[in-house]
């Protein structure tokens, strides 16, 4: 029987909502983001279950891109 991987704290994407800010929605709005890019930023906060990958291909996106902006969003937004 196969072992499940032992992944680092923080890497299981149902984390993801859990590490991040309570920055409000509407807060998005004041950032120039495309529709692709709000679409998926919503979908990483209402389905925590899914990957950084799941969604960016749903959304047309690059990972890397989503990632970048989930961070600088919502873990460590500006304070302004």
């Amino acid at each position: 029987m196969p072992q499940p991987i032992a992944l680092p704290v923080g890497h299981d994407a149902a984390m993801r909502h859990q590490r991040a800010s309570a920055v409000p929605v509407a807060a998005l709005r004041a950032h120039d983001l495309t529709v692709a890019e709000l679409s998926a930023l919503l979908d990483c906060y209402a389905t925590p279950d899914r990957t950084f990958l799941e969604i960016t291909t749903t959304h047309g996106l690059e990972r890397e891109r989503l990632q970048d902006l989930w961070f600088d969003l919502f873990l460590t937004p500006s304070r302004r």
